[in-house]
Formats: structure tokens, C-alpha cells, sequence
């Protein structure tokens, strides 16, 4: 994860909470989707092409 990806997941995190604390159910809702998935992309190892050594 590099530093935009960071910055764009604690927007995302900063957001839903603000949306939850005003009653915004389902706005907050959407603004957690997008935090939940990029969250599964990092959960789980990348698998990496074996390299012949030649």
C-alpha cells in the first residue's frame, strides 16, 4: 500500500464515521463498501509468478 492508498482509506474510514454520527445509515453504508473490499485486498497474500533460473 503506498501513501495515496493510506490517505484514501482513512478518507473512507473518516467519512462513514462522520456519516454514522449525523444519521446517515445509508449513506454510510456506501462509504463503507469501498473500505471493506480494498481491506480483503490486503487480507489475503498476492501470489507470485514462479521466475526461472537460468
Amino acid at each position: 500500500m503506498n501513501g495515496t492508498e493510506g490517505l484514501a482509506y482513512v478518507a473512507l474510514f473518516i467519512l462513514a464515521i462522520a456519516l454514522l454520527l449525523t444519521n446517515h445509515l445509508i449513506m454510510a453504508t456506501v462509504a463503507i463498501v469501498p473500505y471493506v473490499l480494498a481491506s480483503f485486498k490486503y487480507s489475503f497474500p498476492q501470489q507470485k509468478k514462479a521466475q526461472r533460473h537460468r
